[in-house]
């Protein structure tokens, strides 16, 4: 999973056919039990979906259904049964059995034996209550007649004892919404499409997405790829965006090599109003899957900007078919939806991935060189926001509970940052030879999606296939609390720190979260936004520093308070949504004047101090640096 935060400063009675418990034959022709699960997305009842579920043969007096607590991707309980309600039990003659709500999560059914299916009504969680403590990307929109995003992970649950068998699942849907999924399929009309899934696992693994069709799929040399729109306003076509989604898989096969054999891969791309944006504190972003990824951004987005954003957040999800959904460890491989264990390693799960989206692109020229190094400087000091005193893989185990569960953001960080300096550890021992990549490559071939390695031997595992430099690394800076020199690492590759120019997003912003001025209580109590830096085309129009910001095209701030965040932030944040040739106006007070200064956007950019080559760098730096972007 990527999460993609803009924090401002301101901080279904169904209406389908009865299909019953299926019975599923094998090649034997004996009879295999199955789960029938029936989702009804045409009567919606107060925005809420009906779903029965009817079970395999009951041999129990009473018997468990669970809702997920936690699923694999997300490191954090999310609690889907919060979603559930009007949970009912029914035996064959349609009279209820008794219930017992033993969690949040989990209903015990009696009388099990009798049991011929339970009904419930489940929330979506875009806003539904408490939703937005979901991440968008793993959560449900449901709009009537428009638009299903549906993440079954909080919708279907498993009965105790059966999870490993198939799942029958039919969808209920309006005639002209049309479903993008991974899930196979052995029946599709109009209304009704029917799908089959080998275990519990597979239906959640398998998001769906429910849209009047705008969707586009090519075949790269032995993958098939595949990429659907949900866009409110039909503003975004997926044939817009099908040559950056190609270019980027190519790149990415290109430099996996053999470490990777996924053979289809669909990208189910959902995105939100502005107001959505909000509810979810500005959260966006994506959760992997095994052949496909949800992705959650905002329709206000340029299409350039959406173009770059899909790259480098469907670029991280994709590189997660390697790991975790290929290389793991038991934990993962025998996930508890509702008891988790968790693994020490999200240095590798999230990290490496992380790592490997950025530097796949510099590998295979699809950014250049200060583009990478200025994206591995911002996860420098992203990381500074975040506890470094804390042993990564302790974090990582115990992530779902604080205090680790604060610094689970640093995975994406320090997680990258430590996978440069490991890639570089191993370049400079091997002459340039070998990287992470290949020590991934190594791992991919021992180990896959049905053979779990065990999490206390993973270190020693990389150690013995590399170096003790490696080990020591791990020792001092993952398994221990040491913080890292990053310095140290640049200088190994010819790089530095000095002044670069970074291209921003918004004029008004340094970066995706902090802007170009800070609030300052002024001698009469007042708190006011005072300019402490600058751009190149808010200086050009004249914005000093120490100007007092009072407005923007036309719209003035409100009183600085609590209760007029929201309004605030819509100021704000109306800039990152403006294409390079927008005219706008900023509204400034300088001493006792106001001025209102016109201009436009252009491409604004800022001096910074950043990582750069170092011109002094000897020739076995520059020679190991060429190997660790190129080789």
């Amino acid at each position: 999973m990527i999460m993609i935060r803009l924090k401002y400063f301101i901080n279904l009675t169904l209406c389908i056919l009865f299909l019953g418990c299926a019975a599923l034959k094998n090649n034997n022709d004996k009879i295999t039990p199955s789960v029938d699960a029936r989702i009804n997305l045409v009567d919606i009842n107060d925005d809420k979906v009906n779903i029965d579920i009817s079970p395999s043969k009951v041999e129990k007096d009473q018997i468990i259904f669970y809702i997920p607590q936690i699923v694999p991707g997300t490191y954090e309980y999310s609690n889907f049964g919060r979603f559930i309600e009007d949970f009912k039990a029914f035996d064959e003659k349609g009279n209820l059995l008794s219930i017992v709500s033993i969690d949040k999560n989990s209903w015990r059914i009696l009388n099990a034996k009798k049991l011929a299916k339970i009904s419930y009504l489940v929330n979506d969680t875009f806003d539904g209550p408490e939703g937005n403590e979901i991440y968008p990307m793993g959560g449900t929109n449901f709009k009537e007649n428009e638009t299903f995003l549906l993440n079954l992970h909080s919708m279907i649950g498993y009965f105790e004892g059966m999870k490993e068998i198939p799942y029958r699942l039919s969808i209920n849907s309006p005639n002209k919404l049309k479903p993008f999924t991974s899930l196979p399929s052995i029946s599709k009309s109009d209304s009704l499409d029917i799908f089959l899934a080998k275990r519990y696992f597979h239906i959640i693994d398998n998001p769906i997405l429910y849209s009047e069709p705008n969707s586009v799929s090519f075949d790269l040399e032995n993958i098939k790829v595949g990429l659907a729109i949900y866009s409110p306003t039909g503003v975004h076509k997926a044939e817009r965006y099908k040559t950056a989604i190609e270019e980027m898989m190519i790149a990415q096969k290109n430099f996996l090599g053999d470490a990777n054999n996924t053979k289809s891969y669909d990208i189910l791309l959902h995105l939100m109003g502005m107001e959505d944006l909000q509810y979810f504190g500005g959260m966006m972003g994506a959760l992997e899957h095994h052949t496909s990824t949800t992705v959650v951004f905002v329709d206000q987005m340029k299409p350039q900007e959406l173009k770059q954003s899909l790259v480098d957040v469907v670029s991280h999800e994709f590189f997660h078919t390697l790991t975790p959904l290929n290389i793991h460890s038991e934990e993962i491989h025998n996930f508890e939806y509702n008891t988790p264990l968790m693994s020490k390693h999200l240095w590798m799960y999230e990290g490496t991935t992380e790592y490997f989206a950025n530097l796949f692109q510099i590998n295979q020229g699809l950014i250049d060189e200060q583009n990478f190094y200025n994206r591995i400087l911002e996860k420098l000091n992203y990381s500074k926001r975040y506890d470094d005193s804390m042993s990564f893989t302790k974090m990582s185990a115990g992530i779902v509970d604080e205090p680790f569960q604060t610094n689970y953001g640093n995975v994406y960080q320090k997680g990258a940052l430590i996978n440069m300096c490991l890639d570089i550890i191993i370049r400079e021992q091997s002459g340039g030879e070998n990287g992470i990549l290949w020590v991934m490559q190594k791992l991919a071939k021992r180990y896959g999606s049905e053979r779990p390695f065990k999490d206390d031997e993973l270190f020693n595992e990389i150690i013995q296939m590399t170096y003790p430099e490696v080990g020591e690394f791990f020792v001092n800076h993952v398994e221990g609390n040491k913080p890292i020199n990053y310095m140290d690492y640049f200088a190994k590759v010819g790089l530095t720190m000095g002044d670069t120019e970074v291209p921003l997003r918004s004029i008004l912003f340094k970066d995706d979260k902090n802007p170009f001025f800070e609030p300052k209580t002024n001698d009469t109590g007042t708190v006011q936004y005072v300019v402490n830096g600058l751009n190149t085309t808010i200086e050009a129009m004249g914005v000093k520093i120490g100007d007092v910001f009072l407005g923007l095209d036309g719209k003035m701030l409100p009183e600085i308070k609590e209760e007029n965040i929201d309004e605030i932030n819509s100021i704000f944040t109306s800039s990152f949504m403006w294409d390079n040739q927008t005219e706008f106006t900023i509204t400034v007070k300088r001493g006792k004047e106001t001025f209102t200064l016109s201009g436009i956007t252009g491409s604004p950019s800022a001096l910074v101090s950043g990582v750069i080559n170092d011109p002094n760098a000897n020739n076995a730096a520059v020679s190991l640096r060429k190997a660790w972007m190129k080789n």
